[in-house]
């Protein structure tokens, strides 16, 4: 039996990703477009992964911008951490919405983050 060379050619061994704004091709623009869409059709799930390519800046004006039901709704399908630090940066009316509509495992995995992050 043969062995195979496991060796990559030149061209093929680094390529470097290319840093965007939005971690993808699209821009911060069309994907916030995208993420309202979707949420309007009540696609949160797509809503949510569109979401995450936003960096957080991006993240924290979208939330702001769309109905306070459709920012809730789509914060509770966040990972905890996520939906923690943002929480940090939305008004506070925002923040108790969203909070508050969590359910109590995940409020509660939510507040444990905010208060450590407070007393570092």
């Amino acid at each position: 039996m043969e062995l195979m060379n496991n060796t990559l050619n030149p061209s093929q061994q680094f390529t470097a990703p290319v840093a965007s704004e939005s971690r993808s091709d699209e821009s911060a623009e069309q994907v916030a477009v995208t993420v309202r869409r979707a949420c309007g059709r009540g696609e949160y799930d797509a809503a949510r992964l569109r979401f995450l390519r936003l960096r957080e800046p991006s993240q924290v004006q979208l939330l702001g911008d769309i109905p306070r039901s459709e920012a809730v709704r789509l914060a509770g399908g966040l990972p905890s951490y996520t939906v923690a630090r943002l929480c940090e940066r939305v008004p506070k009316t925002l923040r108790r919405a969203i909070v508050q509509a969590l359910p109590e495992g995940k409020r509660h995995g939510v507040s444990v983050i905010l208060d450590y992050r407070r007393r570092i």
